[in-house]
């Protein structure tokens, strides 16, 4: 069963649009169904989350972030002679809620272990909030590989409660300096220090390695970075989850690129671009006021 918070978990200096009370009333309301929030970038997920998460009167309860949470899936997981069961008691022992900030699945590979994770989360009785920029039907979007997940989205859309939360602003475009990532720059001037572009993104690099990279680290420069529709597809995704996993560590990051951010993804039509630009736009809006809302 899905527990139910206070409407006071929710209390903010700042007004819910349409879309964010009607979040809220599902996400004060018990039920025995999880709980799907998916929109636009910007728009408000990931605070309705924590918010969430907080207000939750319970011990047994965990948040985690898709990347860093499928890093360690990946390694206990194999660390355990591939037992999924193994693997998620040592990561989740005895929670009754699990929420999930983030939820994508663009690998086939780690489609099926997504899968099974799915399947056994509802078998253990846990309680499961996730956010995501897509709606169950638009997971594993490549049409090779789609027909193979339905079956799980037919799981999620039964088991769990779909809101779309795409309210009009997108409260990054909001935001002041409040993290080290917002304090960074990105600039067209040249930069002979750092890590490239190609050693980053053109070499096969998993999120595990990028979140290695960062453990200590609170500053990075990344240089040659080109304009998004000349780089590979597999580079772009993998810049998509380099700039994630940058953001969420709150690492102050410098790019430089021979290409202005307004056009630097032009032309770009990767799974997560709509996301990585949103967070690099806070960039050049540092110097706004204090933002109005947290964001997803």
């Amino acid at each position: 069963m899905r527990p139910a918070v206070t409407r006071d978990a929710f209390a903010a200096e700042f007004a819910l649009d349409d879309r964010q009370r009607a979040a809220v009333d599902v996400l004060t309301t018990s039920d025995c169904r999880g709980v799907y929030l998916w929109g636009p970038v910007g728009r408000g997920k990931t605070w309705l989350l924590d918010r969430y998460m907080s207000g939750v009167d319970t011990d047994a309860k965990k948040r985690v972030h898709f990347h860093s949470f499928f890093r360690d899936l990946h390694a206990s997981y194999f660390g355990h002679g591939f037992s999924l069961e193994k693997a998620l008691d040592e990561l989740l022992g005895t929670i009754e809620l699990l929420c999930f900030d983030e939820f994508h699945v663009h690998d086939i590979g780690d489609a099926r272990l997504i899968s099974r994770m799915v399947e056994s989360l509802f078998a253990r009785k846990i309680a499961l909030v996730t956010t995501s920029n897509y709606p169950p039907d638009g997971l594993l979007p490549n049409p090779l590989f789609h027909d193979a997940f339905i079956p799980t989205i037919e799981l999620l859309t039964e088991r769990m409660q779909v809101v779309l939360v795409d309210g009009p602003v997108d409260y990054r475009t909001l935001a002041g300096a409040r993290t080290h990532f917002a304090a960074g720059t990105w600039s067209v001037a040249g930069e002979e220090d750092g890590i490239t572009f190609a050693e980053l993104c053109d070499t096969p690099k998993s999120t595990g390695d990028y979140l290695a990279m960062i453990e200590n680290r609170r500053v990075l420069t990344i240089t040659d970075i080109p304009q998004l529709k000349d780089a590979s597809r597999d580079a772009v995704q993998r810049f998509s989850n380099l700039v994630d996993v940058l953001s969420d560590g709150d690492v102050r990051t410098d790019f430089h690129s021979s290409t202005p951010l307004d056009a630097f993804a032009d032309g770009c039509v990767g799974l997560d671009i709509d996301r990585i630009v949103s967070r690099l736009d806070q960039l050049r809006r540092r110097k706004c006021g204090p933002d109005s809302a947290e964001s997803a």
